[in-house]
């Protein structure tokens, strides 16, 4: 049977890493470290995914724009650390079914609101980074998630059509980038956004598991949500 996708879009955190723990303390400990009092870890992890400028504004909404600058700049200098890169895993299943979809003529692609360096530097420590066709990072977009330039811009650099392509993430913020991108849409239901809201954005599939995924790329196309249970 060959793929039904051309082109699958893939978030990071949440998706493809266990990483809301790490990315929630790093917050906190900016904030912290410029004086501000923490927030809550499960309002934070809820904007993890929109651009770090939106992260901040939600954490501390009296901060100015100045003090919203000085707060991503104090974290994006801790998150691109050697150190921090090493405390990142990848999710059960996530290599081999890489690498499955990548032996079946797939093009992955990672789209996050990290920057395309830190993310590379990701890959790279979690060995998948010869799976991964290219990285879009929000410094490669001029509009963040929920904008769909993200995925015009890997359309555009694969040249595949909106039907071949699918945009698979954890949080709603991936699930309406794809539906404004105009192409179909996966949630996965184990990271930062519970699945109740997911579902209630209609995704083109949703699965429990990572390694579920090829299944849901591989069905026919559906008007409802496809439920892949655990086994």
């Amino acid at each position: 049977m060959p793929p039904r996708f051309d082109l699958v879009l893939l978030d990071l955190d949440g998706t493809l890493v266990d990483s809301q723990a790490i990315l929630v303390g790093l917050v906190n400990d900016t904030l912290a470290s410029l004086g501000w009092p923490a927030a809550d870890p499960a309002h934070v992890a809820m904007q993890i995914g929109l651009p770090l400028e939106q992260v901040f504004r939600s954490a501390v909404a009296a901060a100015g724009k100045a003090a919203i600058a000085a707060l991503c700049d104090h974290y994006r200098r801790l998150a691109d650390a050697p150190e921090f890169v090493r405390q990142f895993r990848l999710y059960d299943g996530v290599a081999s079914t890489l690498a499955r979809l990548h032996r079946d003529g797939m093009k992955l692609v990672v789209a996050t609101s990290k920057g395309r360096a830190t993310t590379l530097d990701i890959l790279r420590h979690c060995g998948i980074d010869g799976l991964i066709d290219d990285a879009f990072g929000g410094d490669c977009v001029e509009h963040g998630k929920p904008h769909p330039e993200m995925v015009h811009r890997a359309r555009d650099r694969f040249g595949v059509a909106a039907d071949r392509t699918v945009m698979i993430g954890d949080t709603s913020f991936d699930i309406q980038m794809g539906h404004a991108a105009g192409v179909s849409t996966g949630a996965v239901t184990y990271g930062m956004h519970d699945p109740d809201t997911l579902r209630a954005l209609r995704p083109s599939f949703v699965v429990d598991r990572f390694d579920a995924l090829p299944e849901a790329l591989y069905r026919a196309a559906s008007s409802k949500p496809v439920r892949m249970s655990r086994g």
